[in-house]
């Protein structure tokens, strides 16, 4: 079932108003959970982002369904210290935004919100308010993805706002990243730049040691590559193509949708400054990168390149880029 994002708005406030969270208290359950039972929920959750970032979110998704089902939600039934128990409600946000995420990529947006919405419950049981805000980060990138552009501006708003002082600078660069997305789309430019200006100063802030483990992924090449998409919405095709480049010149071969993004964003940027033959050609080995890739959103950015071709006639660069893309262009269609 679709799910709008004004929807969310009751669980944004209710998140943003509520007093801190009480200790997790486990004291019914009969089985007794320790630190080691967190760590393999980490290392599982670890293994199961590795397989998204490589192979869409369609590849894992299902069982990842079903470890969130039979491993996780237990073990918050059980007992528990309460330092224990933070850990646990922590960890256990984590790999239901994930999983939340993995939804989000195929298609299942109302099913990824409402696992978007019960991460941010646990989240806000665990203590870590920077934590909920990364959920509600998620929501703003999926509501800009499907075209509710403010609602994603206020989305990012809110994480950045409920985090407060307690995000370290890396994670206050991603929440301005995800508002200057919802900017761009919008079209306010001078608010987009201010924001995209405000990342790259929280990220130079940024010292790994003090950083939370899960905004591990948010690195240089992600950086960049939001800064991209943002210029792309702008119509900005120099300042897309300059961070796009940047972007895969710094992200890794196991981030291979990511990269697929990135190359549509500078196919994009190429395709803006008029050069069409280059714009196809770069396309076309994202597309070849896309056939490999579980992603609906991946087909989804060739779809829409495909797409914005239709403006400029019947050149053979064209022709010869759908005839490359013929299959992920068939599946999309």
């Amino acid at each position: 079932m679709a799910v709008s994002a004004g929807t969310l708005t009751t669980p944004m406030a209710r998140w943003l108003v509520s007093p801190p969270a009480d200790p997790p208290y486990g004291t019914s359950g009969s089985r007794r959970v320790g630190a080691d039972d967190v760590a393999a929920v980490r290392a599982t959750l670890h293994m199961f982002e590795s397989l998204d970032h490589q192979f869409g979110g369609g590849h894992a998704r299902t069982a990842a369904v079903q470890y969130l089902s039979d491993a996780v939600t237990p073990l918050l039934h059980a007992s528990y210290t309460d330092a224990v128990g933070r850990e646990l409600f922590s960890v256990a946000a984590q790999f239901t935004y994930k999983t939340g995420a993995m939804a989000y990529d195929v298609g299942l947006h109302g099913l990824a919100r409402r696992y978007f919405v019960q991460a941010l419950s646990l989240a806000h049981a665990s203590g870590d308010r920077p934590l909920g805000g990364k959920v509600l980060a998620l929501m703003s990138h999926q509501a800009n993805y499907l075209g509710e552009c403010q609602e994603s501006v206020d989305l990012a708003r809110a994480a950045a706002l409920g985090a407060g002082s307690r995000a370290t600078p890396r994670v206050r660069a991603m929440y301005a990243a995800m508002e200057a997305r919802g900017l761009a789309s919008i079209g306010d430019k001078r608010a987009c730049l201010r924001m995209m200006k405000q990342a790259e100063a929280n990220f130079a802030q940024a010292s790994g040691a003090d950083e939370p483990d899960w905004i591990g992924y948010f690195d240089l090449a992600e950086l960049q590559d939001e800064l991209a998409h943002c210029f792309t919405a702008l119509r900005s095709p120099r300042n897309a193509e300059q961070h796009a480049t940047l972007a895969l010149g710094q992200s890794s071969d196991l981030h291979p949708r990511s990269r697929t993004f990135c190359r549509i964003s500078l196919a994009t940027s190429y395709l803006d400054a008029g050069d069409v033959p280059r714009a196809c050609d770069t396309a076309a080995e994202a597309a070849a990168a896309a056939g490999r890739i579980k992603s609906a959103r991946v087909r989804k950015y060739v779809r829409m390149f495909d797409r914005r071709l239709n403006d400029f006639g019947r050149q053979r660069s064209i022709t010869d880029f759908r005839e490359r893309a013929r299959t992920i262009l068939a599946v999309a269609s």
